[in-house]
């Protein structure tokens, strides 16, 4: 593309036709990208919150009555 300088300001630069013609193509890939990062997070936090629940279901109920009556929480009595 050829630019005349002229001593005005009004330049206006217009954009090339194969930018303009390369959107209808490139505006649906950008949608898809984003539905499919969409549905990669969405499954990536599903996951990390059933493995969440997963390891609290593994681990022994940390109730009191366990303790020994000796045992030190580092709770003023």
């Amino acid at each position: 593309m050829t630019v005349h300088l002229s001593s005005s300001q009004d330049v206006v630069y217009l954009a090339d036709h194969s930018v303009v013609l390369a959107l209808p193509a490139l505006i649906p890939a950008f949608i898809i990208v984003a539905v499919v990062l969409y549905i990669v997070a969405k499954d990536r936090r599903a996951e990390r919150n059933e493995n969440a629940e997963d390891e609290s279901a593994d681990l022994p109920d940390r109730s009191s009555d366990d303790l020994p009556s000796d045992h030190n929480d580092g709770k003023k009595k």
